[in-house]
């Protein structure tokens, strides 16, 4: 111990302080912090995503055509289509290409030469004298500027470049179309959806008033025979129906929570979202009768966007077999020229009207033999040609068909709505009576569960019936190309 410390117990001895230990300490309370901002951040986020706030149709359909993988692929696929026929048109104009500077640097080494040069005359003859000798030339360096500027157009192509900008029209047109057709098929999705949602929200509050009404009655039996007012076979059968009601509700609440992952699915978010909606009046339910059939078929068919998709597939195919039989008449293309070249530079970008050289050609071509390769492109588009008529004539009977069936269903479904509405009518009367005379000991309970098992049935039926119509109407909406919010 020093010798401070020896004099008293109460000294006390510190150890060292490691800095590498205070700087791990900051580190680690730094990561604390981290971690305790990207919790609360978290904590925000799933608070907004948890939003109950409840949605109308017209909402979910806007948030649907604007996050829908589909929709979007669509509209890939059209930007895709208008960039196509640009370049199409492109290939019909004449392309200009011009070299603003070019510069290149030669040099030739030195080298050694064998000639005769003269060295005099014969004074016998009179005639020059050559004598052999080598001649030694010396490196020589060269610069060489340059400008020029060509212009190349196909004057005669048969019509090639026209008929295959006109195909890309066409391809424009239908994907302009299969843009609407996913449209109007995100939008009768989300519409069915919804109702499906409502529907199962409806049921489930049905079945649930159902149990109530069945536990009212199970505790009235259980007082009844308690006093000996009642017998041990009404409550046993009451508590069956009331678990077999409670059953029933558990598999409508499963349908419920189904329905909100569908709808959160088409709308591109988290399946698991917590989600609510807007009911609609009956008002907004009411289905308007749909025109006579042979009429409504004409109007889908010249409405459909599915169909009008593949009447442009159909013009872009005639268009590219005119192309490709183009390719059998001969080629007239011209070309003009203009360059300037100079060993110095100030004459090539000097005086324009010297140290020039222009230059202007024709040419027609023609292709004698290739093998078979234009004969095969023009079979090739033909049959694609023929593919797309036929296509377009199986969907046009498919189009017809689900018209019929979908008129069909509407006026099935009209029908079945008007009976069950009448049913809970009478349902309701029936439940009534039976109740009071259960009540009163005139009745037995068998009446009085006969009753509530027949109003629970009216009322799921009217449900039902509500939504498969509203259904219905979307999807002859669907097959109309209507892809509006209602």
């Amino acid at each position: 111990m020093d010798a401070p410390c020896r004099a008293s117990r109460t000294c006390l001895k510190f150890p060292p302080v490691n800095s590498a230990d205070l700087i791990a300490n900051q580190g680690h309370l730094s990561i604390m912090r981290i971690v305790v901002i990207c919790s609360i951040l978290a904590s925000l986020t799933h608070a907004a995503i948890a939003d109950d706030t409840p949605l109308t149709l017209g909402q979910c359909i806007e948030i649907a055509l604007a996050q829908n993988t589909d929709v979007r692929l669509a509209d890939e696929g059209l930007t895709r289509s208008h960039a196509d026929a640009k370049s199409a048109y492109a290939r019909r104009l004449p392309s200009i290409s011009a070299g603003l500077l070019s510069y290149s640097r030669s040099r030739t080494g030195p080298s050694v030469r064998i000639q005769d040069n003269p060295a005099g005359i014969d004074p016998v003859t009179g005639e020059r004298i050559f004598v052999e000798e080598e001649t030694r030339i010396p490196a020589v360096d060269r610069d060489n500027y340059s400008l020029s500027a060509n212009l190349n157009h196909t004057i005669f192509d048969a019509g090639e470049g026209r008929h295959s900008h006109n195909a890309a029209r066409a391809s424009v047109d239908g994907a302009s179309f299969n843009f609407e057709a996913r449209r109007a098929q995100v939008v009768f999705s989300v519409k069915q959806a919804y109702f499906s949602l409502l529907k199962a929200s409806e049921l489930t509050q049905v079945q649930q008033e159902s149990l109530e009404l069945s536990q009212r009655r199970l505790e009235e039996a259980k007082a009844r025979l308690e006093v000996g007012a009642g017998t041990r076979v009404d409550m046993l059968r009451l508590q069956v129906a009331a678990e077999n009601t409670r059953a029933d509700l558990i598999n409508l609440q499963q349908q419920e929570r189904l329905a909100i992952a569908q709808l959160n699915y088409l709308m591109g978010r988290d399946v698991l979202v917590p989600l609510t909606v807007v009911p609609l009046s009956e008002g907004e339910l009411r289905v308007a009768p749909p025109p006579a059939l042979g009429p409504l078929v004409e109007q889908v068919q010249a409405r459909n966007p599915d169909l009008q998709r593949l009447q442009a597939s159909v013009r872009a195919a005639q268009s590219s077999v005119k192309s490709s039989q183009s390719a059998y008449a001969p080629r007239v293309s011209g070309n003009l020229s203009y360059s300037r070249s100079n060993e110095v530079f100030d004459r090539v970008y000097g005086n324009l009207s010297q140290e020039y050289r222009l230059n202007a050609g024709l040419s027609l071509s023609y292709n004698v033999f290739d093998g078979g390769i234009r004969s095969a492109g023009v079979r090739r588009s033909k049959s694609s040609l023929n593919t797309a008529r036929l296509t377009l004539e199986a969907r046009e009977r498919d189009i017809a068909l689900n018209v019929e069936t979908t008129w069909l269903e509407l006026d099935r479904l009209r029908r079945i709505l008007d009976l069950a509405e009448g049913t809970v009518e009478l349902a309701t009367e029936d439940l009534h009576l039976a109740e009071e005379r259960y009540r009163v000991g005139k009745g037995t309970v068998l009446e009085a569960l006969d009753a509530q098992v027949g109003f629970t049935e009216a009322r799921s039926s009217m449900v039902r019936a509500r939504y498969d119509l509203a259904v219905a109407d979307a999807d002859l909406q669907r097959l109309q190309g209507e892809a509006g919010a209602e």
